[in-house]
């Protein structure tokens, strides 16, 4: 049987092999530069990893569906801390060492889905949605408004365990997944480094206010695209309509006759 072909639609279907990636905010630019196909696609699952190696990273991986095709995009959400040589040495001398620095939030969307697919890593949690339930666009507008909330890399707060877990929890709360399944063995280790260090900070009730208003600022200038195309299109009309009422015979004539009192 020949394989469905995949949708041509960037930010979701990279068309080179391996993977496209892109911020937060630049991927939901890019997503609404093709709004008219974005906006049909929906999450499906999202699932939690922990790396089991000694930084105990954490990330998302997402299911993204398009409605007309059985393909499923794949895409890994992760905060690391922007590269830097002082940072480096503060980090050489302990991964724990308190301090900030810019903080680097990506989005890897991948062709190919076995390339995605995490070595070395434990599924803490899944959460899994229906049709409709969890819209490509909000998540996106979400984890646009999470990333800026917290810009700067803080070991002690705003780092990979915070990012990941505040996602989990905030779309936990914003669109109520149908099913949860975590791994109860390993999920008490979610959003922290190993045994509750560090501390991670508790976000979540100030990203729903956030996104909220996020979303109604997304209506109002939806609202105004729409509202300036009718006053556009309206302006249009009169145009083209005083401009035929102008190349009309009678009125031609009486023009013409006007035109020629003023120059006598």
């Amino acid at each position: 049987m020949a394989q469905c072909p995949q949708p041509d639609v960037p930010y979701i279907f990279p068309s080179d092999r391996g993977h496209n990636s892109h911020s937060p905010d630049h991927w939901l630019l890019g997503l609404k530069s093709v709004e008219n196909e974005t906006e049909k696609c929906y999450i499906q699952k999202i699932i939690y990893f922990k790396h089991t190696r000694l930084s105990f990273h954490e990330f998302l991986r997402i299911e993204i569906i398009h409605p007309f095709s059985v393909q499923v995009s794949l895409a890994v959400v992760e905060r690391a801390s922007r590269k830097t040589d002082d940072y480096a040495k503060k980090r050489a001398v302990s991964p724990l060492i308190s301090g900030s620095v810019g903080a680097h939030d990506t989005v890897r969307i991948f062709r190919d889905p076995d390339i995605s697919k995490p070595s070395s890593h434990n599924k803490l949690a899944e959460l899994t949605f229906e049709h409709d339930e969890l819209p490509l666009l909000n998540f996106a507008i979400l984890l646009t408004v999470i990333s800026k909330h917290a810009p700067n890399y803080d070991v002690w707060e705003y780092q990979c365990y915070w990012f990941a877990d505040t996602i989990y929890q905030s779309v936990q709360a914003l669109f109520k997944p149908s099913t949860e399944h975590v791994e109860p063995a390993l999920s008490k280790h979610r959003g922290n480094f190993l045994l509750g260090l560090p501390p991670r900070k508790d976000s979540v009730r100030d990203i729903i206010r956030e996104y909220e208003a996020a979303m109604e600022t997304n209506a109002r200038l939806a609202e105004e695209k729409k509202v300036g195309f009718l006053d556009s299109t309206a302006r249009l009309r009169v145009h083209v309509y005083a401009v035929d009422r102008a190349a009309r015979p009678g009125n031609r004539e009486k023009r013409e006759r006007k035109e020629g009192e003023g120059m006598g």
